[in-house]
């Protein structure tokens, strides 16, 4: 059986990070240094606030514990978005993150054509 898409609009959250944000978040902050270190051990303690869909992909806002360590703003990491191929897709889909005050804060999916997958374990990363 096929699953339909979460509407455009949808919300959904608080809660645990799906299995594909999880994947996208650790390629995202793959590498070495002790800024992407605290961010990964951010992620690790990490839920989200709220996640929403527009239809062509999501905006999930991150919650992480006041007690997880800060990245100073001289330590920010240049980080790049991911791109993604996925079967149902014409194009790759991107993923970025974004940072807010030193902590992980939002990550956003979209796709260029088409509308977003129902299966998020089709994505399979573009270098």
């Amino acid at each position: 059986m096929h699953e339909s898409p979460p509407r455009p609009g949808t919300m959904d959250g608080p809660g645990p990070l799906s299995a594909l944000e999880r994947k996208v978040l650790t390629a995202l902050l793959r590498g070495e240094g002790e800024a992407l270190s605290a961010l990964r051990a951010q992620l690790a303690a990490a839920s989200i606030l709220s996640r929403t869909h527009s239809g062509v992909g999501f905006m999930t806002r991150l919650a992480v514990p006041d007690s997880a360590a800060v990245i100073g703003p001289g330590a920010v990491p240049q980080l790049r978005p991911v791109r993604a191929q996925h079967p149902q897709l014409a194009e790759p889909a991107e993923f970025v993150l974004q940072l807010r005050e030193g902590r992980l804060a939002s990550l956003e999916a979209f796709c260029f054509a088409g509308g977003w997958p129902t299966d998020g374990d089709g994505f399979r990363w573009v270098d």
